[in-house]
């Protein structure tokens, strides 16, 4: 059976504040890609990491994330008492001006983002390893990742073509995209197909006798 593709089966929930298991720093989950091997990754936004005067964003593994109790800061680490209810605010309602907010972070209060349930979240219509035809290029393309950013119920697909023998990536919602042909299945470990995510085991090729002629080929 081929792997199932899901948001949200990483464990996590967009806004969740988590911490990087190796590198020990601490942040926020942004948005979630689904990859073609079927494992979930997160854009983390790391605010204490600094790199040409902004915070860091990294694109982060799923297994190597550690949410964070309510009680452990986000912002100020070193600190050896855990938070409690005075020491943290959560912008709600009528709360949220300038005045307000300014207030709340000069006092040093650490900020609690609101997590995304996903309610209402589309539905995936076209799995990774898709050939589709993109209307709006008018060109065929292999859909290598699914992607969602937090508080968007809408999924945004990444394609891969490619020019000149260079791979371009491009991102599309599903309704500019037609299916054409499933040219990959990754196959989970209960299938008898026991190698690692690309391993020749695990993957299988659909021949491409219907395939666009020319440099399409291979997508």
């Amino acid at each position: 059976m081929a792997i199932k593709y899901s948001f949200g089966s990483g464990g996590f929930k967009l806004g969740d504040r988590v911490e990087h298991l190796v590198t020990g720093h601490r942040g926020v989950l942004l948005s979630e890609i689904i990859h073609l091997s079927g494992c979930n990754g997160y854009q983390v936004l790391f605010p204490n990491v600094i790199k040409d005067d902004r915070p860091t964003i990294k694109t982060v593994d799923y297994l190597v994330l550690r949410k964070l109790n309510p009680t452990e800061a986000l912002f100020k680490k070193e600190l050896t008492e855990p938070l409690d209810e005075a020491q943290i605010f959560a912008a709600k309602g009528t709360d949220i001006d300038v005045e307000w907010l300014s207030q709340e972070m000069k006092s040093g209060k650490e900020p609690i983002p609101e997590p995304d349930d996903a309610e209402g979240l589309e539905e995936i219509m076209i799995t990774p390893g898709t050939r589709v035809y993109n209307k709006l290029y008018g060109i065929p393309m292999m859909v290598s990742y699914l992607y969602r950013e937090a508080y968007s119920k809408e999924i945004e697909y990444g394609l891969i073509y490619m020019n000149n023998d260079k791979e371009i990536h491009v991102n599309s919602r599903a309704y500019g995209l037609v299916p054409m042909e499933q040219i990959i299945d990754v196959y989970t470990d209960d299938d008898n197909k026991t190698g690692p995510g690309f391993d020749d085991d695990r993957i299988e090729f659909s021949a491409a006798d219907n395939a666009v002629e020319g440099q399409w080929d291979r997508f």
